[in-house]
């Protein structure tokens, strides 16, 4: 689906490989959103303040990419 944020890339599932979490990234602005049916719905965190608020390095490679 379409970012709603920036109506430019796509939002992808992901899992995040430390803590197991799903969550739902936007490949050209980095919106992120914890479940699909807060996309639109709910505000977004930005995946690089959210990483690092969690003591986490803010770089795609700490993301297990989802392809369903």
């Amino acid at each position: 689906m379409k970012c709603p944020r920036c109506a430019q890339g796509d939002v992808i599932k992901a899992e995040l490989k430390k803590s197991r979490q799903e969550i739902f990234v936007c490949t050209e602005c980095e919106a992120t959103w914890f479940s699909i049916n807060d996309i639109g719905v709910l505000p977004f965190i930005d995946f690089g303040t959210y990483m690092e608020r969690n003591g986490l390095s803010p770089l795609w490679n700490e993301l297990i990419i989802q392809n369903d």
